[in-house]
């Protein structure tokens, strides 16, 4: 068979799980594909659906970008056969989204390797696929809602990951000299905002919670793309590097540096930072490492986040990641929706400004549907009941605040939160600054900014390669910015 996955907006950060999809359905002889509508354009995607043919256009989506792959699959559908199948954080949480769309063929729920290949062996061996567990399938007019699989109990169970598939279909990715890989899944915490915790709910029994690679088994992939594209840095987005069992990351620091010998960055949880393991990690070449602040009003980040930190654990942290010389990159949320919420945000920008990380990252706090965060805004008035939620996330809060004013200020707080951290002069006039009416000039100032901060200051020089790299990064703001004024 001919599969496709195909992404309707641009990703700056390589969706992974498309690369373990495609080699579990590679390892079972079908042709797999991926392709980025917003980069090829109407002409080259829909000459591609001519000469691939796909049997299947696989969507792997997020909420805030769910309508647009539900429009691109409309319009595919009207010229095209082939059978349209969903997965990802928004399916998995709202398998509903099959009812209201009736080009919307199957949606697959929580983890999709083994269950899409069978689902892919039934329709090739004529089977019942409508059938297949994890799915709900739309079959003779009738959605047939299946049953979960258990989560498998190892990830070396898997094939590697495939990302050729990943970078042929987006070669801004390839070219790019840090790539991303996953050495566990998982998380054991259970914050209000975060999908970890509804889907610990989905697979409640199911253990482990949090599951590793072998260590080797994840030096293997990284040497298998080093060979292939240009590598100069190594970045891992675990939920938590840091949480390895016992004996885990002495294996894998060994082993990396005699065969990777790559820099390299890591997010890792506060109270799973210590002196010893960053200077272990240091010495096999740990260059910068991703921490969530989120928010620095303690009440609110424990009672409404669910983070269950003292931000002393944050700022010990913070200050073992400075002593060993990394760089550090902060995580924060702003927008959240409690009462005097702009006041909330600027507690945590003064915190980062105490900090004064290389890079503070400010994101709009986004109720997923199925989190506990969403529940809480409904409860307290920031949501309507059943409200349908805008998908742009990345542009303005979806939340009702005590004025437009106060939202106005939050929005652009969110978007100028790093300046404010590396101008602390400006920290006087924050409020001022973020009351005026320059959202479209504050969001164009914030991509062209987060590609400087990604093409140079993530990364040492060399891994950087920063002309080449910056002219990459501002092509990708500037796509990403025409994307974000589409309405």
């Amino acid at each position: 068979m001919r599969i496709l996955f195909l992404s309707a907006e641009l990703n700056r950060m390589p969706r992974l799980g498309i690369s373990s999809l495609a080699a579990c359905l590679s390892a079972d002889g079908h042709e797999v594909r991926h392709a980025v509508a917003a980069r090829l354009g109407e002409k080259r995607l829909r000459d591609l659906m001519r000469t691939f043919k796909p049997d299947i256009v696989g969507y792997s989506i997020m909420t805030y970008d769910y309508e647009s792959h539900v429009a691109l699959n409309r319009e595919l559908k009207k010229e095209f056969r082939f059978r349209a199948v969903f997965g990802g954080i928004h399916p998995t949480f709202l398998p509903e989204m099959i009812e209201d769309d009736p080009e919307c063929d199957a949606i697959c729920i929580g983890e999709g390797e083994w269950a899409l290949a069978e689902f892919c062996r039934r329709i090739q061996e004529g089977g019942a696929y409508w059938q297949t567990p994890n799915f709900w399938v739309r079959h003779d007019g009738v959605i047939h809602r299946n049953p979960l699989r258990p989560l498998a109990t190892s990830l070396d169970v898997f094939p590697v990951p495939d990302h050729r598939v990943l970078y042929e279909g987006d070669p801004y990715l390839a070219r790019l000299g840090w790539k991303i890989f996953m050495a566990s899944r998982g998380c054991p915490h259970a914050c209000s905002y975060c999908f970890n915790a509804q889907w610990n709910r989905i697979y409640r029994g199911c253990r482990p919670v949090v599951r590793h690679r072998a260590p080797h088994a994840v030096i293997d992939e990284i040497c298998a793309v080093k060979e292939r594209y240009p590598l100069r840095a190594v970045g891992f987005c675990d939920d938590d590097f840091a949480l390895k069992p016992e004996g885990w990351m002495e294996a894998f620091c060994s082993e990396y540096r005699d065969r990777v010998g790559l820099p390299f960055g890591c997010t890792c949880r506060p109270e799973h930072v210590t002196d010893e393991l960053i200077g272990l990690l240091k010495a096999t070449g740990l260059c910068a490492m991703w921490i969530a602040v989120e928010c620095a009003d303690e009440r609110v980040a424990n009672e409404v986040l669910r983070r269950n930190l003292k931000n002393e654990q944050i700022l010990k942290a913070t200050e073992v990641a400075k002593k060993h010389g990394i760089r550090l990159f902060l995580f924060n949320l702003v927008g959240i929706p409690v009462e005097n919420s702009f006041e909330t945000d600027l507690k945590t920008l003064d915190f980062n400004v105490a900090v004064r990380p290389t890079y503070s990252l400010a994101t709009l706090l986004y109720p997923w549907p199925g989190t506990s965060i969403h529940d809480y805004a409904v409860e307290h008035g920031f949501l309507s009941p059943g409200e349908r939620l805008s998908p742009s996330v990345r542009r303005f809060s979806v939340f009702s605040f005590r004025s437009p004013a106060e939202k106005r200020k939050i929005e652009n707080l969110h978007k100028l939160f790093d300046f404010f951290v590396r101008f602390p002069w400006l920290r006087k006039h924050c409020e001022a600054i973020c009351s005026l009416p320059l959202s479209w000039i504050y969001l164009a100032v914030y991509l062209v900014w987060q590609a400087y901060v990604m093409a140079v200051k993530q990364w040492p020089p060399r891994a950087s390669l920063p002309v080449r790299s910056i002219r990459e990064h501002l092509t990708n703001a500037r796509l990403m910015l025409r994307l974000f004024r589409t309405p």
